[in-house]
């Protein structure tokens, strides 16, 4: 496996880890943050497979790579909002429920990690960005299909 599979394995146990912090899917995160609610962390789940799936064909595919990394932007962003609100119930959240309080206080971070990982991947496959492998071509538009018959 080269690094760069691995950086899509390693984003997908990130986000796997959403099982452990959210105790199987319960609400206790989704009390504090709606977004994390019970469908929420399903959600977290399945774009983590996500990049499992593409662990090993990201090269040919660097358009889902720019879309994990916008998908990261945004969780990194609202991690940073709630935060602004709420970095002094930290402490207490750790205290009383500690695998919450751990998440609150990092999630954020991974984001803004993978969020890298996955822009640069997207920007180092840019040449395949709308054309799929190098060199070949991308899907026609309906009007150059004309032009080439014509």
């Amino acid at each position: 496996m080269d690094r760069i599979s691995l950086g899509f394995v390693l984003a997908a146990l990130y986000n796997i880890c959403i099982i452990l912090f959210s105790k199987g899917f319960s609400s206790d995160l989704g009390a504090i943050d709606p977004l994390f609610g019970p469908g929420g962390c399903v959600g977290v789940l399945l774009w983590g497979l996500a990049y499992l799936s593409l662990a090993r064909s990201y090269s040919s595919a660097p358009a889902v790579a720019l879309v994990f990394a916008l998908e990261k932007l945004f969780y990194g962003v609202h991690w940073l909002l709630w935060l602004k609100d709420h970095s002094g119930e930290l402490g207490g959240m750790i205290e009383s429920d500690y695998l919450t309080g751990t998440f609150y206080s990092i999630y954020g971070t991974g984001d803004f990690v993978s969020l890298i990982f996955f822009g640069w991947v997207a920007w180092r496959y840019r040449d395949r960005l709308w054309t799929g492998s190098q060199g070949e071509q991308g899907p026609k538009s309906p009007t150059s299909a004309v032009k080439e018959v014509t």
